[in-house]
């Protein structure tokens, strides 16, 4: 009897013992698929990643295979996503380093860079670096501007006290420089009469005074009328600047650009002096230009 009732209590504490591992797997796979439910509506990678790790821990209370089925789609749909957000390559030569062969995104990045900076550079400004000391003491060797494009384009004509950077005309003088860039100050336009005499600059026979210009003008110019279309460039340094006394009026078809402010060096960072205010000289508001 004993022994019977020890096999009974043995075979009904195995029957509860097996009811409570039923009822535990059970839960533990509603809960792996609650789980996989909130996770499947997730559509970010890290989402999935998250619940991939937290699969193999539901796996060992009792899991089955599902969650197996439910790794390989996520891995399909890894390997997808990853095809998705590769750059398209390019087949290049053998010849090519691995380094140097940029994909179809970086070789259109790199294209439109260079084409807005072409752009930027041909119609609107540019800047330009001092390599002499012609327009010394205002800029120097070094010096770094920028000049703009836009004012005698749309807005007005070249007008007395600019600071203009240019082609020269090819002139005999200028044969073997006419195609660099140069930069001067306009001090006379076009009907102007033009003198150097007694080591000043004389404009419609008055003198400009102390200008903006480092020493008096150790040479002579016999008078000139700037031509129609033309104005007359000098160099600040006037006795060491390659400018109109030597080789003539500049047409103004030849501006590049005006000049408008020092970036180089940090210590001179700004607009650029006024001519008017050294030169003795009412600066008349230029034409506009006709659009």
């Amino acid at each position: 009897m004993r022994a019977s009732a020890s096999r009974s209590d043995e075979d009904g504490f195995a029957a509860i013992t097996g009811g409570e591992r039923r009822k535990s797997s059970h839960l533990l796979s509603m809960t792996r698929k609650e789980t996989n439910g909130v996770f499947a509506s997730c559509e970010s990678r890290r989402s999935r990643r998250i619940r991939d790790s937290l699969a193999p821990p539901l796996a060992a209370f009792g899991g089955n295979g599902n969650n197996d089925n439910n790794n390989n789609n996520n891995n399909e749909e890894d390997e997808e996503e990853d095809y998705y957000y590769e750059e398209t390559p390019l087949p290049w030569p053998e010849a090519v380093p691995e380094w140097a062969r940029l994909s179809q995104e970086d070789v259109i990045t790199v294209v439109v860079t260079f084409a807005v900076s072409i752009a930027f550079r041909t119609f609107i400004a540019e800047p330009r670096y001092i390599p002499s000391l012609s327009m010394y003491p205002n800029f120097d060797i070094g010096d770094r501007l920028i000049a703009e494009k836009l004012t005698y384009r749309f807005a007005r004509d070249p007008n007395v006290g600019d600071v203009v950077i240019f082609n020269p005309p090819r002139t005999a003088k200028t044969e073997k420089v006419y195609n660099e860039v140069f930069i001067k100050r306009i001090v006379a336009l076009e009907g102007d009469d033009v003198e150097v005499k007694n080591g000043e600059l004389y404009v419609n026979g008055q003198s400009r005074g102390k200008e903006l210009k480092l020493e008096k003008i150790k040479y002579n110019m016999p008078k000139l009328r700037v031509p129609s279309g033309d104005v007359f460039v000098m160099g600040d340094n006037r006795n060491n600047s390659f400018d109109s006394h030597a080789w003539g009026p500049l047409p103004k078809n030849r501006i590049i650009g005006r000049a408008v402010a020092k970036y180089w060096p940090p210590t001179a960072i700004g607009g650029l002096p006024s001519y008017a205010k050294s030169a003795n000289v009412q600066l008349l508001e230029a034409p506009k230009v006709a659009v």
